[in-house]
């Protein structure tokens, strides 16, 4: 006797399960990009400011070795820095030596050169001088007024990309502390 063979009942999906996958792949394919949104937007948010914190440190670091340096002022009566002229936002020295802001852009002049851009996109940036007391001086001073300048504090303030950045630091002028400098008397 010859029996029947059976086939397998090949079944396929059914509209409504098909749809019902589709709208559950729909789901966590939202709630993914989501994330994957959020974290590329994190990402990139960080790389800016490091970036921005960065150049701002850079600058920074040149400010303070420039500022560091600056000889003694030999027509001076007594120990005072070859500072010529200081307003809120800039310092001219040696003469020659110059640093400012122009409008977003912080510039360097070095020994009567031309204007070097130190950094750009700055919201903010001030200097402000103090005695060897630490008392601080006026906000400008020019000429003889400039010789009881012992420390220099600046300010930097940098935005870009809606991401702001602030340094400040205050440091001694070198060449007016004991042994930093040559006595002009």
């Amino acid at each position: 006797m010859m029996r029947a063979r059976c086939r397998p009942i090949r079944r396929g999906f059914t509209l409504i399960e098909l749809i019902g996958t589709i709208v559950i792949l729909a789901a966590v394919a939202t709630v993914s990009s989501n994330i994957l949104l959020t974290a590329g937007n994190s990402y990139i948010d960080a790389a800016g400011s490091a970036q921005l914190h960065n150049e701002l440190s850079m600058t920074m670091d040149r400010l303070v070795r420039e500022f560091r340096q600056i000889d003694l002022d030999n027509t001076a009566s007594g120990i005072a820095p070859d500072i010529n002229s200081v307003s809120s936002t800039a310092l001219t020295w040696d003469t020659d030596s110059s640093i400012t802001l122009n409008g977003t852009v912080l510039q360097l002049v070095e020994a009567g050169g031309s204007p070097y851009t130190l950094l750009t996109d700055v919201s903010a940036f001030s200097i402000a001088t103090f005695n060897e007391d630490n008392t601080a001086l006026a906000a400008t001073l020019s000429g003889d007024q400039c010789d009881p300048i012992r420390r220099i504090e600046i300010t930097i303030t940098q935005s870009r990309y809606g991401v702001q950045d602030t340094l400040r630091t205050r440091l001694f002028v070198r060449s007016t502390m004991i042994g930093g400098g040559t006595d002009p008397s």
